[in-house]
């Protein structure tokens, strides 16, 4: 079935239908940036490019991009704890839906081993995150399957606290479709890297320059969070619209449309 690209009226419909208010026990919790999640209570509500997994390589992509020292498993480690526990790390791999056995990963992690220097990443760093993601798996680390073929129809950034659930029917002249979206919830993000430049720095898992604070952490983190964003996103999402939607405290939004992803 071919997807729909989504119209201004129909993103607002789809927002109006799947948001759901963020409470402080959940909120530094994360999934991709991918659609094909399944509307389920409880679903985490900080969508970044690959959940906790592509949280870390951007931790260890900051450090080669801007020079500071980092051990990789003390990071993951940190990624974890922001998130509560090993067992709330997360992270997803692809199944496909007429065979029932796994795609090697997410989308966005396939990339990165696709094209490391792309996101600022070495291959034997690449290695070093799989290892320690094997042994987290272990521990009970999070994984959730995603199935089925992407129907993303347009990419939604988000602020406010609330998140969307990315897939949905959607009515059409046709009937109804099922649809979704890309979600990237920009105002979680933000204030979960503040968060994060303080625990990697009190962990000892990263080494900045002499005169280099948590605030410099967090905004290299941010700098290269857009670029990571971006990388994953002109892979994937190439020609769809853009719409950056702000929550109110009481649940209403409002949203723009921001152009075309190219």
């Amino acid at each position: 079935m071919q997807k729909i690209i989504l119209t201004k009226e129909q993103i607002r419909e789809f927002i109006s239908e799947n948001a759901y208010k963020i409470t402080n026990e959940t909120k530094f919790l994360s999934r991709c940036v991918d659609g094909r999640y399944q509307k389920i209570e409880n679903l985490p509500p900080l969508a970044l490019p690959g959940a906790d997994l592509g949280e870390s390589a951007l931790i260890v992509a900051t450090a080669n991009n801007y020079g500071f020292g980092i051990d990789t498993e003390k990071t993951m480690r940190t990624v974890a704890e922001v998130a509560g526990e090993v067992k709330n790390f997360q992270f997803h791999t692809d199944q496909h839906a007429d065979k029932n056995i796994l795609a090697g990963g997410c989308g966005h992690w396939k990339q990165i081993n696709l094209d490391p220097e792309a996101f600022d990443l070495k291959k034997e760093q690449i290695k070093e995150i799989g290892a320690v993601l094997a042994d987290f798996k272990k521990q009970g680390a999070k994984q959730t399957v995603l199935t089925g073929e992407h129907r993303e129809g347009a990419v939604v950034q988000v602020k406010g606290n609330y998140s969307v659930y990315p897939r949905s029917m959607l009515k059409t002249e046709e009937g109804s479709v099922e649809t979704e979206i890309f979600i990237y919830h920009a105002s979680l993000v933000d204030e979960r890297h503040r968060l994060m430049a303080k625990k990697l720095l009190d962990n000892n898992a990263v080494k900045l320059f002499p005169g280099c604070d948590a605030e410099y952490l967090y905004q290299v983190l941010s700098d290269e969070g857009e670029k990571h964003l971006f990388e994953i996103l002109k892979r994937l999402a190439t020609g769809l619209p853009i719409y950056s939607v702000e929550f109110d405290e009481d649940g209403g939004f409002t949203f723009q449309e921001m152009g075309k992803m190219v």
